[in-house]
This record gives C-alpha cells, sequence and structure tokens, in this order.
C-alpha cells in the first residue's frame, strides 16, 4: 500500500466518513487486487464519489498527489512513480511529476494557482496525521510558552516525534520536498564554502534542469537568488534533519573545515600564530644574550652571577608584590559577576537565545554518559542547547560508546578528521565553524558545571557594556581529598581562580582563561580568529588576543568542578603542557615587543609579563636558588657569599622569607576563600583541613619545576605535542561533590 492512499484511508476514518471495519477490508483489498483506496471504498459503497471529492477538495489536510489524482491530472501509477522517484532522489511531488514528464509546469502552475491553500500550524498538521496526540500537543505548547523555541524542538525534545517524521511534515508544510536516499558527491558542482556557511545549504543533486538544494530552515527567496548567483541552473531546496546536514557537510566540505579549523589563524594572523615556534628576529636575539653572558663570564663571572642574581631576585620581588596586590584586589566583594537567586528567577525564557556547548573528548570513553547526564542537569531549556560532542577520527572506541547512546536531537557528535595538529582548540575549531548558537561555551568530558552557570553568563551579557565577550566560570575540584596531590591542585586552583583571575579582571591586563567553562558571544570568538591549534594552552592565548583587539573578560561567581590529577605521571604531562603552552603564548605576543606594548599599555604589558611569562619562568629558575640555598648551608662556600655582598645578603634574606610566605599565603587565603563561600551558600564540598597543607605547598613547586623543564625540552623538540590528561581516575568515596549531593 502506497504512503499516500494509507493515509487518505486514515483521514477518511477520522473524519467519520468511514468505519474502521470498512478501512481494514479497503487496505486488504489493495493487497490483493491493487488499487486506490478512494476507488475501493466507492466501489464498495462505503462512500460516495462525491463526498470523498469533496474531502480532498476541501480538507487542508490533503496531499498534492492525491488531489492530483482525484482532479484527473496523473494516475495512481504515476504518482507511485513520482513517489518512489522521490524517495530516493528527493524533491517536491509537483516538480518530479513534471521532470518525470507526466504533467506538464504549465498544467502544474494552472493547479496550485487555483488550488492555494493556507499554511497548516506544524502542530495541528502533526496531530491530524496521528503523528502525535492532543495531550502530547498541549505538552509542547506549554513548554514552549514557558521557554519560547520552535515547536518542533520542543516536540523532538520530548520525543514525541522523530526528526524524520518532523522534517517530512516541515517540507509538506512548506510545500519544499525531502531529501532522498540516492546522494553521491562525486563529480557534483558545489556552491562556494563561504556560502554554503552561510546559509547551511549543500548541494545534493544534479537534475537536468535544476539543482537540489539540502537545508535544515527554509531559505527566503531572496537568499535563494543569491546562491543561484554562483550556479548554471535554479535550486529546489529540500529539508534535511539536523544529522543529514551534518553528514552532507562531512562529505562536501570535509577536507575545507580540515584546513580552516587548522590554518585559518595563521593565513589571516599569520603574526598571533604559533605555528612557528621562534621567530628569526627572536633566534637572533636569543643568540646574542647568549654570546653577550659567555663574553661576561669570560670577562668576570663573579660579576656576571651578581648581575644575574640581582636581576632574577628583582623578578621574585616584582612577582610576589603584584601577586599580593592582585589578589587583594580579587578578595574585592564587587570583583566577581554575582546575581541573586531572585535575578534567576525572574529571567524569562523565552528569551534565552540559542547556547552553543563544544565537548571536545579524546579516548573518554570511560567519562562519557556521565557528560551527558552532566548537561542534562544544566538549568536552561535543553532543546536551547546545541550540544557538540567533538571525537577525533581515530578514537574508535569513544565513537562506539556515542552511537550505542540514544542523544537527545540537540547532541551532534561530530567526527574531527585526523590531521596534524591533533589538539583540542583544532577541535573546538571544527565545532564551532557550524555551532549554532548565539553564545558557546568549552567543557570538559569531565566538567561539572553548577546547574545556574548559563543563566548567570546570560544576565552579565544583560548586565556589562557590549566590549565584554567572554565570561569566564571560576574552576575547581571534585575530588580534593584524594591524595596530597589533589590537595595542593585544589589549593592552587582556589587562588587562581577565586581571587588572582578576578583580581587581573580590575586591572587592565590580559586574562589567561581557563581552558574550560569559557563562555565567548559567538561572533567575536570567530572575529579574533576562534583557538589556535599550534597553541597547547590555547585558553591563555586567546584571553590575550581578546585584550588586543579592545574586548574584555569578566570572571561570574558560578564554579565548574573538574576532576584533579591523582596520579603523579598524569598530572606532569597536563602541567608540562601548560607551561609549554604559556611558553608559546609569550613568544608569539613577543614577537613584535614595542607593538605589544602599545597594544597592551604600561598596566597590560607588565601583568602580561608577570603572568604569561611569570608562569614558566619562576618553576625553571627556582632549582638554582634551592640548590646554592642548599649548598651553602651544607659547605659555606664562598662564591655563594660572593653573590650577596653587603646589604643584598639582607634584601635576599627578607625576599626568601617574605616571599615565599606571600606564595603559601596566597594559597592558603584562597583555599580558604572558596571553603567559607561554598560554607555560605551551604554547599561544603570541602573541610577546613585543607587549609594547612598550604604549609607544604614548597613540597608542590618541585613537581612544578620538574614539569616546567619537560616543557621546555618538548618546546623545542616537539612544540606542538598534545599529552593526553586521562580523566575517570577518582572513586565514588572521593568524590566530595557526589557525596555532597548523596
Amino acid at each position: 500500500m502506497s504512503e499516500s492512499t494509507g493515509k487518505i484511508g486514515t483521514k477518511l476514518l477520522n473524519r467519520g466518513y468511514i468505519t474502521e471495519e470498512q478501512l481494514k477490508f479497503a487496505v486488504e483489498y489493495q493487497k490483493e487486487h491493487g488499487g486506490l483506496i478512494g476507488n475501493i471504498l466507492i466501489e464498495n459503497n462505503f462512500i460516495t464519489s462525491k463526498d470523498l471529492e469533496y474531502f480532498i477538495n476541501t480538507s487542508k489536510f490533503s496531499r498534492l498527489g492525491e488531489r492530483l489524482i482525484q482532479s484527473k491530472l496523473i494516475n495512481q501509477k504515476q504518482l507511485i512513480n513520482a513517489m518512489n522517484y522521490q524517495n530516493d532522489n528527493g524533491g517536491r511531488i509537483g516538480d518530479i511529476l513534471v521532470y518525470l514528464k507526466y504533467i506538464t509546469q504549465k498544467q502544474l502552475d494552472d493547479f496550485l494557482a487555483i488550488d492555494n491553500r493556507p499554511k497548516i500550524p506544524i502542530g495541528e498538521l502533526l496531530m491530524e496525521k496521528g503523528k502525535i496526540t492532543k495531550e502530547q500537543l498541549d505538552e509542547a505548547l506549554e513548554l514552549q510558552k514557558k521557554s519560547g523555541g520552535k515547536l518542533g524542538d520542543v516536540l523532538l525534545f520530548l520525543k514525541y516525534i522523530t526528526p524524520e517524521d518532523l522534517y517530512r511534515d516541515l517540507a509538506t508544510q512548506n510545500n519544499v520536498g525531502r531529501v532522498g536516499r540516492n546522494i553521491n558527491f562525486k563529480n557534483l558542482k558545489k556552491i562556494p564554502y563561504e556560502i554554503a556557511l552561510k546559509y547551511n545549504a549543500i548541494i545534493i543533486n544534479d537534475r537536468e534542469n535544476s539543482y537540489l538544494l539540502a537545508v535544515s530552515e527554509i531559505l527566503s527567496d531572496d537568499d535563494i537568488k543569491k546562491i543561484q548567483l554562483y550556479l548554471d541552473k535554479p535550486v529546489e531546496q529540500v529539508l534535511a534533519t539536523m544529522i543529514e546536514i551534518d553528514n552532507f557537510w562531512d562529505e562536501a566540505y570535509s577536507y575545507t573545515q580540515t584546513e580552516k579549523s587548522v590554518f585559518e589563524l595563521y593565513d589571516e594572523q599569520p603574526e598571533n600564530s604559533a605555528i612557528v615556534t621562534f621567530s628569526n628576529n627572536q633566534r637572533v636575539v636569543v643568540i646574542f644574550i647568549i654570546s653577550v653572558l659567555i663574553f661576561m663570564i669570560v670577562l668576570n663571572y663573579k660579576c656576571t652571577f651578581f648581575l644575574l642574581n640581582l636581576f632574577f631576585q628583582a623578578i621574585y620581588a616584582i612577582m610576589a608584590a603584584l601577586k599580593l596586590l592582585i589578589i587583594i584586589k580579587g578578595a574585592n566583594k564587587n570583583a566577581q559577576l554575582i546575581f541573586t537567586q531572585e535575578e534567576l528567577d525572574k529571567i524569562d525564557e523565552k528569551e534565552l537565545p540559542i547556547y552553543t556547548i563544544l565537548v571536545p573528548v579524546y579516548k573518554e570513553s570511560e567519562v562519557i554518559k556521565d557528560l551527558i547526564k552532566n548537561i542534562q542537569n544544566i538549568d536552561y531549556p535543553q532543546y536551547k542547547l546545541d550540544v557538540c560532542i567533538l571525537l577525533e577520527e581515530d578514537d574508535i572506541e569513544t565513537i562506539d560508546v556515542i552511537k550505542d547512546m540514544n542523544l537527545p536531537n540537540n547532541y551532534r557528535a561530530i567526527v574531527v578528521p585526523n590531521s596534524t595538529p591533533k589538539t583540542k582548540p583544532k577541535a573546538c575549531n571544527y565545532g564551532l565553524i557550524r555551532a549554532k548558537g548565539e553564545y558557546v561555551v568549552i567543557y570538559d568530558a569531565e566538567d561539572r558545571p553548577e546547574p545556574d552557570q548559563l543563566k548567570k553568563v546570560y544576565l552579565c551579557y544583560k548586565k556589562l557594556p557590549d566590549e565584554f565577550v567572554c565570561i569566564q566560570a571560576k574552576l575547581n575540584y571534585f575530588n580534593s581529598n584524594q591524595n596530597i596531590l589533589t590537595k595542593w591542585f585544589t589549593q592552587e586552583y582556589s587562588m587562581w581562580f577565586e581571587l588572582l583571575l578576578v583580581g587581573i579582571m580590575q586591572l587592565k591586563t590580559p586574562i589567561p582563561l581557563g581552558g574550560t567553562s569559557n563562555h565567548f558571544k559567538i561572533d567575536f570568538l570567530r572575529e579574533v580568529g576562534a583557538w589556535d591549534p599550534f597553541n597547547v594552552t590555547e585558553d591563555a592565548d586567546l584571553g590575550v588576543r581578546l585584550f588586543k583587539k579592545g574586548y574584555k573578560t569578566g570572571v561570574v561567581d558560578s564554579r565548574t568542578w573538574e576532576e584533579a590529577n591523582s596520579h603523579l605521571k598524569n598530572w606532569i604531562r597536563q602541567r608540562s603542557r601548560w607551561i609549554k603552552g604559556y611558553m608559546q603564548t609569550w613568544l608569539v605576543h613577543m614577537r613584535h615587543p614595542i607593538q605589544l606594548y602599545k597594544s597592551l599599555g604600561f598596566e597590560g604589558f607588565i601583568g602580561y609579563q608577570a603572568m604569561v611569562l611569570g608562569t614558566p619562568l619562576l618553576p625553571i629558575i627556582n632549582p638554582f636558588f634551592w640548590l646554592m640555598l642548599i649548598w651553602w648551608y651544607a659547605t659555606k662556600a664562598l662564591w655563594i657569599n660572593s653573590l650577596f655582598p653587603g646589604i643584598f645578603y639582607h634584601i635576599a634574606a627578607i625576599q626568601l622569607f617574605f616571599g615565599n610566605f606571600i606564595f603559601i599565603y596566597t594559597n592558603a587565603i584562597g583555599m580558604y576563600w572558596v571553603i567559607r563561600d561554598c560554607a555560605l551558600k551551604k554547599e561544603q564540598p570541602f573541610s577546613y583541613g585543607l587549609i594547612k597543607y598550604a604549609l607544604l605547598t614548597p613540597i608542590y613547586w618541585i613537581l612544578m619545576s620538574v614539569a616546567a623543564y619537560k616543557a621546555l625540552f618538548q618546546l623545542i623538540k616537539n612544540p606542538f605535542y598534545w599529552e593526553k590528561t586521562h580523566h575517570g581516575l577518582t572513586s565514588k568515596r572521593n568524590n566530595t561533590i557526589l557525596n555532597k549531593n548523596t
């Protein structure tokens, strides 16, 4: 039984023209002898020809093919042939009938001119066809009334309809066709990539007199005319589901998308790309400095080492003073963007925009299910979330896990083609190309954002001036009590995100973003070139580029809980990558230091050196002073004494005790700050006992130095290598967030 004839029988039954027994008889008769359902019903006196004609001509739900048969313009066989062609190749049934020469274009146009029918609301159409019930439609309409959005997206979110059924009836509603089964992109003409991207439209078939253009949303006549400027024939648009259109993109433009995700920043802003680690000028400067040092050591090594010591002592003093100043500013109660529950409750969810969530994953099959659960816990209309799970082509295990999951329709599994460099920023660039949201955020696979985070960011952008294009949420760890390493890591993050970044926000200086939970206005992110795929700490680099463009970053009072590295080797892999990325970032933006100074200003330039250079520099020089201190107490070596003559000895001693106290104290105060804040919110995942481990911070510094030297070695040998951090190493017993909620 053809779909068309079967549907008309159901419609007649629903309208009371025939009984269920009469329809059943007609369907069985059709299976054995063929023929049209309508004719069978008439021949058996179940309905009169007059009633059937009246129903087809007046019913707003009857299909074009049915009406053309009733008007004797085509017969059943021709309609079946046309529908089979449509299933294979896509397109509108009327255009196919013309293409197959069953009717002329004039006959079709004349019929449609007389047969012009009003557009039927999609909910009413789906209900009439039995795709959804009245109760389901009422529930969807109620949710739409509360949170806005398209009714189709709401129905898909509620899983009351499949994407295929929805888009088939959307095509009927808008008098367009659907995509077919037979699609071959080989030797198929393409519209220019930028045009395809702008309209999210791809040519999927070439007919004698037209191209079939797959779209996810109906384009206007003006848009179609603009696309046709690049083609030699008219286009007929056909609707494709989100999954279908993504597959078409991978087939038609995969190479172009890969190239853009890797080289777009370099092509458009080569001065901001880390594709080259050391510029020629920097190589000359390094060689010059080394040559001068060698010459000075040969000339007078005591004086040379004294001057070097003095230089690094000054750096320690400046860093300690700056850090204390920044943290004092960060402790200001108005430094963060804070919103009350009343402000959150007043949000009109209908005004909330589409929000893209990029989730780059690699070898994360063990945590992917928790990731989906964490996203579904976010207090935001779920069907307004454009969730892009970014998978690497060679990560077969995680891809298979995703395939086996029944993901909601607003989730897209995007497979990033295998290419170098294999980095997180490259994957994010690939996902960003077709991101649909007004805002976009990155979450790592193990992240657990607080449920109200997206709404708080929405309020941030409503409140702040337009130059704020990035909002950084605070990061912390849910497994702080697992071992001594996670305790140190938690202290460090508490100080960094609760006070240091918040303090930097008060200054006119670039903010080195965290690797996750940074929320962007998507248009501005694209404007600055998105992420550098060759920089392994792409977040810090992006923060600098945003500042250079005159844009600002805010810090919102919302946390994302991550998994702290609990294994030493895993921690060193991660930390060495971070430090290497800071080295890359410093080298990239210091290619033209005078120009950078003009771009950042005095305050910004000093802040940049302190944050971006200081982060890798201090762990590298620390071991020299530690060894000198040990050697001095062990041997009282005179050459060490000569480095600290007279008053410089006392200055260095003050620096040793006061400077180290500042660094330890800031870790302790950062930990206290977050514990106190969580206690006031009655959401306490931490114990005050964590604070005492700040006294052991110098041991943590030793580990940081090990990671720094590994980073320095890799910067020279393998600058773009992304060392994978393994997740899912925390047991439920050590999960303080999970235990707090149970």
